[in-house]
Parts: C-alpha cells; structure tokens; sequence
C-alpha cells in the first residue's frame, strides 16, 4: 500500500510532485465525479504562481524559472483539455506519459544545473563588489597612504560576510609593505569601522605585493568560549588558544620556541595563561611546571581537582614553585636536565635522524616551565629562567614568561631574543608594548578594546607582525572538566631526567609545596599519600645548600663533605705554618718536626645545612641610570645623553633601548623626583636638589620619623593632595590613582595615620579623614619643609597651590 506524506513541500521539486499527483487523480476521476475543465485550470496556474513565486525568492536562475514555468502551463493545458474530453483514450494517455518523460527530463536536467548557474550567479555578484571594492582601495591607497599607481588584483570574501582579504600590487620604485606600518588605524578611519574592527596590512606573493585584511564585523567584542575538545595534541606542533579577526586561529608554539605574556590588570592574562595550559594538559607529550611565587595561582586551579576535591587522577600541573628557593631548585634541575639529556639521548637522536634536536613522546615529554608575575622573581631566578631559554631548545625545556609591564626589568633581554612567540593583551597605553613589539610602536589599542583581546606574533612561523586575536574564555567548571578528562594522559618524568644529581629531591616536590598552599585543608587520600611516603619535609634552601654530589635519602639529614687534610698537620692553624712544615719534611739535615697539639676533638654534633649562599648581584642599569643624573647636578641629561653614558659603562648588551631610558627619565619627572626642563632645544632632566645631596637613592626621611620601606616623600605627599582633596580615605582608591601595589597602598594609609591626616582603619570601610579641604595647602607646605622639598619639587610634582603657599613664606 502507498504511503502518503501530506507534510509540507522542502523544496520545488517536492511541490512539483505533489502537483502531478493531484493532476493525475483528477483526469483518472473525471468520470465518477464529473469535473468540469477549468478545474484543473484553476489549480494548476495557482500551483504555478506559487512555484514561481517560490523559485524568485530563492534565486533561481532564469533558464531554471522558465523550464518550470513551462512544465506548469504544459501540465494545465493537458489536464484541461483531458477533463474536457474525458474519459481518456489510449492515445489521450500516451500523449500524457509522452508530455511527462519531456517534462521530467527537462526539470531534472534544470535542476543539476542549478547549483552550478547559482553558483555561477553568486560569484559574478560577488566579482562585481569585488571590482567596485578593488578600485575603491586604489584611490584609498592614493588619497590616505599618498601611493600612486596601486593595481589592486584580486578579493577574497570571508565566512558571514565578517570581512574580506584584498590583494595589491605596489608600484615599482622600491615600496614595500614596510612602508605602509602604522596605516592600519588610517585606513580603518577612512572605512569608518567601529572598535574592535581593523585593518591590517601583511606581505604578499612578492616583496612588491602586499595583502589587506579588512574586518567588517566586531568579533572580537563577543565572548568565544573555550570549545569543549578535549583530544590529543601534541607540543610539536602549534596549538591554537583564540581566534583571529578573520575568524582563523591563533596559534602559540612552546616546543621550538619561548613565549612571552604581558598583560596589565584586568586584561586577561590570567585567562590566556589559563587557556594556554589547558592546551599543554592535552598534549601527552607535555610535562608542565610552574613557578608563581606570589601564591601559586598560576596552578592551583590545575592540582586543586587532585589534591582537594578528587575530581581527577593526577594533578596536570607536575612541580609547582611557590618560594624562591623551590624555583631555584626546579630551574637547577631543569639545567641539569638539559645537560643530561644531551649526552643520554645521542644515539636515540641519531637513530631518529632528528637534527640533535630530541624526538619527545608520553615516554620522553618535553618540559615547559610556566613562570608568572616575573617582576617580584629575584635576579638569580630571571637568570635560571634564561639559562632554560638558552640551552634547552634542542632538548625540549622551554618557558613561558608572564608579567604585567613589557619594560626589562620584568621581561630581560635574554627573554625577549629567545621567545619567538609573544602575546600582548589590550592596554590603556600603547607604549607599553614598544619593548615587546619593537619596530611596530603604532599598535592601535581599538583594535583590541576590550579584556581578554590582545595582539600576537610568532617572529619566526608567523604572524611576523602584531595582529589582534581574542582568546577563548575559560570558566572554572571547565577547568575541572579539563582536569578530569586529561589526567590519565599525564606523563611522568623519564628516568634519565629524574637520576640527575637534584632529582633525589624531585619525588619530594609534593610535601614541600601542598603543605603550604593548602594550609588546614583536607587532602584527598593520593595527595596525602604523596606526602606521607615521600620522608622527612626539607625546605628548598636545605637542599640547596647540601651537597649535590652526595644527595641524601629521605629522612636523613645531608652531611657536610669532611676536608682533606695531611695526616700530621691538623692542628697548626695557618698556610705558613704548614708550608714551614712541608719545607722542615724536605730538608735532609733538619731534626724531627715537632706538631703541636691541636685542640681535643669535639664531640660530633648533629651537622647543620650551610646558608644558602646568594650570588652578587649584578648592576641595575635604571639605578646606574639615576645615580648618572644625580652626579649630573643641574646640568642634568637629555635621554639620548644619559643612553650614550650607560652604554659607555655598560656596554650594548647590558644598555637597554634609548626609549625605555626615556620611559624612565618620564617616570622620575612624573614621581616628583625629577625635573623636567624644556626651555632648551632639547627636553632635559635634572634630579631635584634635595636627592642630588644624597650619595643614593634612599627615600627623604622627615624629621625625627623614618619613612616605611618603600614609601618616599613625592609618594607621601601626592597621597595626602589626592585623599584631603576628595575626603576619600580608600586603599584601593590610592592603589588606583598612584599605581601602586595593594600592600604598599596599605602600608602608606598606616603612615597617613601616624601623621593624624587619617582616621584608623575599619576593616574595608574607607577611613575618616582628619583634615579639611581648608587646611590642605598648611598640611602640605609643613610636609614638604619636614621632607626637603623646595619650591621648585612642589611646582614640579603638580602641586602648585602647596608651591605658592610655600614660596609666601
């Protein structure tokens, strides 16, 4: 029995069945039911104006819409005239199954050939935009960029019509894409884009052909969730973390190369580095280590499913450094690591035939240390970090360095040569990326204006210039999914790596660290049992200071190496009076040597650990840069003069870039430490005459009172201008509007009491204010006389009703 569907059309050619059906039936029922012709008249020129109606609103080529048309009035005519002259003779119906394999064959032909004419239809559509968008970025190009004789050659649209590729051949002459850094926001200008969209100019084919990326649509405003993929990947190859304008990916490299993070507060950079070990937790191949001596942060979300909530198998994050030493301790081993590897894995590497660069694999992972906050890491660490990035490309120890600021004393030189890739996150200033980014200063900050959007470039594999991206969001729920779904695949260290002479303390990581990151917490039962059998809990500095070449067993306390000493010479004290000995033993005619009693043996006591012994640190070029300018006196330095002078100390390599010792001159003028004098040719810097008294850089001490480590009298007193101005007495107020640290802002509001300008604090209320608006100059003309600030400091730091006040008197 025939099934019927009486469910609505999906498309033309189920309507035209419908039809045939209809029109069949009623010619065979014409003689039972007595239709009269113009029944089939009616129904079927209204079933072809709506099949043509159809075909319009869905673009149908003409020679497609005319077949159609025709079978329908073909289908009418026939159907009129069988009604009219029913019932039917065998010629009647042989001339209907003639009409119908005609018409069958002419719509089925019509329609294999619609997708191609459609297809055809849309690209001449679009050849036609494309010629108009072509010879509108010709006169662009003219008018905004002054380039005459641009060829533009071709367009390619992009996915949702978000935005498009164009390609330009530049005139001859010598012009290439070079020339055109720093037109991206003009030409965005000129196209009226809104923020978040952007224009970006990348080489072509040819050094003589460049390439246009025009973004029509915002999408990097939108929130783009972390997709839930939870596959393998591998760290030899890139991984992606955010999407690109143009909706592609953007891709990170941690086997080959380093990568660099910057990223202020508030734009993301907790996120992206969240992001980016997300992707490292599904790579098998991949051993993650951590060094955040600020809290641990950095990893806890990546343990805390294992050591708390038994969410997953194995912790994803391997070693985490929460001090000093333990970070010490995790780049002294990844150094011997590196060594090692290289002797170990020779001939694994020359079966392999890979280049002496080392096949990693789940039993052989490659390592990367993930290192935030560098700005609070102490020098001795930073260069541990660059060690690593120096010496363990070829054997897979690679790091990624995170910080807030892209200036040197957070981001070292060694840093910045080594990481190829590099991810900058939206910032309210632009210049902040000139020391990541250098040779592209012009960064557009509306091309990434919102957090969790940013810039990168991989100088090597590409994009070779900043380009904006989003990245993915990461929320914590998926962070635990993460966890849970990739901790089987964690690897461990292979056994090369772990026999290495600091890897007697590696099995130990865990009962150094989870005590202290989960103080009064209940551990699940593997993260306690981690603790319970890895022995007696030695700190970091204990082990640093012991001896390396005889590495203790657990729960033994290390042993100092006993000194060689002659037999017979223990008691004499001194080199000379060894050396009389040694001369006396020589000589033939001399008598038996008499060795003086030395002092009764002590009793052995238990062996204490040497102190950790701290390398000298080395010269801070930004305190040799101050200490210039205040030797200068009131000659002071022009930035290019004070560079010149610290390259002549220094040498190239330890002299930073002529724009950060300008960055630093600006900052000292700024802080009220410096000033700055433009009524010469070129802008100079002179130190304030209170500060060029002193032999360093020590912050002015009032009278009778010292001031708190880390406070000095410019911060001191722009603190109590910006708290009597608005009778505001917030912490975090001062920590935003100064810039300061959270803890120095406390610091400084406890000085402020001292001083009875503030009232006590009241848990996180703002405090009372002690003085009135009225007595804001007396207050600050008696500070600045207790702090050594003349006139001349006041003027300079902005506080011209204090400076007036103060020259009255």
């Amino acid at each position: 029995m025939r099934h019927w569907d009486w469910s609505l059309p999906s498309g033309h050619t189920t309507f035209l069945g419908y039809a045939s059906e209809t029109t069949a039936s009623m010619v065979m029922l014409a003689p039972i039911t007595g239709l009269p012709w113009q029944t089939a008249a009616i129904t079927l020129t209204g079933a072809a104006a709506a099949g043509t109606v159809h075909d319009l609103r869905e673009g149908t080529t003409v020679g497609t819409l005319t077949t159609r048309a025709l079978s329908w009035v073909t289908a009418a005519g026939w159907a009129s005239w069988a009604l009219a002259t029913a019932p039917l003779t065998s010629t009647g119906w042989a001339t209907s199954l003639g009409l119908a394999a005609v018409g069958i064959a002419a719509n089925a032909s019509a329609t294999r050939s619609e997708s191609t004419r459609s297809e055809r239809k849309r690209l001449l559509k679009l050849r036609r935009e494309s010629v108009g968008i072509l010879h509108d970025w010709e006169d662009r190009m003219n008018r905004v960029a002054r380039v005459d004789n641009c060829v533009g050659k071709d367009v390619q649209h992009w996915p949702g019509k978000v935005g498009y590729t164009i390609e330009i051949d530049l005139p001859s002459g010598g012009m290439n894409v070079d020339d055109l850094n720093g037109y991206g926001p003009k030409f965005a200008a000129d196209l009226r884009l809104p923020d978040g969209c952007g224009v970006e100019i990348f080489p072509g084919a040819n050094r003589g052909t460049i390439l246009i990326e025009v973004t029509l649509k915002d999408v990097i405003s939108q929130d783009i969730n972390y997709p839930e993929d939870f596959s393998e990947l591998t760290l030899t190859e890139r991984f992606p973390f955010g999407l690109h304008r143009n909706g592609q990916e953007a891709l990170g490299s941690l086997c080959n190369d380093c990568g660099i993070l910057i990223g202020e507060t508030d734009a993301g950079k907790t996120n992206t580095l969240r992001v980016v070990t997300a992707q490292l937790a599904r790579m098998p191949d991949a051993l993650i280590w951590a060094i955040d001596i600020t809290g641990g942060g950095v990893a806890l979300p990546w343990i805390t499913p294992w050591a708390t909530e038994g969410l997953a198998s194995a912790p994803v994050v391997d070693w985490i450094a929460h001090t000093e030493d333990e970070a010490r301790l995790m780049l002294k081993m990844a150094g011997e690591i590196i060594a090692a590897r290289k002797a170990g894995y020779q001939q694994l590497m020359r079966e392999k035939k890979t280049d002496n660069k080392l096949p990693i694999s789940h039993e052989i992972p490659g390592i990367v240390i993930i290192c935030d906050e560098t700005a609070s890491l102490p020098f001795d660490v930073k260069e541990g970090l660059d060690k690593v990035a120096e010496e363990g490309r070829a054997m897979r120890v690679r790091n990624l360095v995170c910080g807030l600021r892209a200036t040197q004393d957070v981001v070292t030189a060694t840093m910045k040569i080594q990481a190829k890739w590099r991810v900058g996150m939206t910032v309210s200033d632009a210049e902040e990326l000139a020391y990541l980014f250098p040779g592209y200063i012009k960064i557009d900050p509306k091309d990434a204006p919102v957090a969790g959007a940013g810039w990168t470039m991989h100088t090597r594999l590409g994009p070779k210039k900043p380009t904006a991206m989003k990245v993915w969001r990461l929320v914590d729920e998926l962070t635990d999914k993460i966890c849970a779904a990739t901790a089987a695949r964690r690897p461990k260290l292979d056994q090369l790596s772990a026999s290495v002479e600091s890897g007697a303390f590696y099995p130990q990581r865990w009962a150094r660290t989870l005590p202290d990151l989960y103080k009064g917490q209940q551990l699940t039962e593997p993260a306690q049992y981690a603790i319970d059998n890895a022995g007696e809990i030695i700190d970091a500095s204990t082990l640093l200071a012991s001896d390396p070449a005889a590495p203790k067993a657990a729960g033994t306390t290390p042993v100092a190496p006993a000194a060689s000493v002659p037999q017979g010479f223990e008691g004499f004290g001194g080199a000379a009076e060894l050396f009389a000995a040694v001369d006396a033993t020589l000589d033939p005619t001399a008598g038996p040597i008499t060795v003086p009693a030395g002092p009764a043996p002590a009793p052995a006591a238990a062996p204490q650990a040497a102190p950790l012994p701290r390398p000298a640190r080395p010269v801070d070029p930004r305190e040799k840069g101050w200490e210039l300018l205040v030797a200068a006196g009131e000659t002071g330095y022009t930035p290019k003069a004070l560079h010149d002078m610290l390259k002549q100390l220094l040498g190239d390599d330890a002299t930073p870039a002529p724009r950060t010792v300008g960055g630093w001159l600006q900052t000292w003028a700024k802080d009220g430490r410096a000033i700055k004098d433009d009524s010469g040719q070129y802008t100079r810097y002179i130190a304030r005459e209170a500060a060029a008294q002193q032999p360093s850089t020590a912050p002015i001490e009032p009278a009778g009172t010292a001031l708190p480590e880390g406070l000095d009298g410019a911060l001191v007193l722009q603190a109590v201008d910006l708290i009597v101005s608005t009778q505001f007495g917030s912490t975090s107020m001062l920590q935003r509007k100064l810039r300061i640290g959270f803890a120095l802002a406390e610091t400084l509001m406890d000085y402020l009491h001292q001083l009875d300008i503030v009232g006590p604090s009241d848990g996180s209320k703002a405090r009372e204010i002690q003085v009135s608006t009225d007595d804001l100059d007396v207050v600050k003309m008696r500070m600045a006389d207790e702090l050594g600030f003349t006139a001349r400091d006041l003027d300079a730091m902005g506080l011209a009703a204090a400076a007036a006040s103060h020259t009255k008197e």
